[in-house]
């Protein structure tokens, strides 16, 4: 099915979620090929329902993603898609892999690594900047699985099967 066959509600909704910066209604309408009222309409829906945050900018409203509501989204996405097992298992795995980094680089952070990038050549430099970036997503995802993990112990009579 085309772009614009899909209904204008998912167009919208698909463009608004995947917003990496707050854009306007005209913004997302010409995104999602409808009109800017219609656009609107449809973003209006997603901020009161708190999946968007309303962002007021002089006479403009800008419009992004909710990062409570994403983080909760993925938090639930992980618990009701993987055991208790192998959630500890990938929580070893990240651990594992930031001590590595730790250890290799004598820092105890993604910043106190992005520090020490002005003290080498351009290659080690650009290598650092990206193992910090990927530090940084590590320890966002750590933290999802804590709490997914969390999830498990508040709801032990509603575990999830996994297939």
């Amino acid at each position: 099915m085309a772009w614009s066959d899909q209904p204008a509600a998912d167009r919208v909704h698909w463009i608004a979620e995947s917003l990496s910066e707050p854009q306007t209604a005209h913004w997302v309408a010409n995104e999602a090929e409808v009109s800017p009222a219609t656009a609107r309409k449809y973003l209006e829906k997603l901020a009161d329902e708190r999946r968007l945050r309303r962002l007021e900018n002089g006479e403009r409203t800008l419009y992004s993603p909710d990062p409570v509501t994403q983080y909760l989204d993925e938090v639930r996405e992980v618990y009701e898609t993987h055991s208790v097992d192998e959630l500890a298992q990938s929580l070893d795995e990240i651990r594992t892999q930031i001590e590595t980094w730790q250890a290799e680089y004598e820092v105890s952070t993604p910043n106190a690594l992005r520090a020490t990038i002005a003290t080498v050549d351009q290659t080690e430099a650009e290598q650092r900047r990206d193992i910090a970036i990927e530090w940084d997503h590590v320890e966002t995802r750590l933290t999802i699985i804590e709490d997914a993990l969390k999830l498990y112990d508040r709801f032990p009579d509603d575990q999830q099967l996994v297939a």
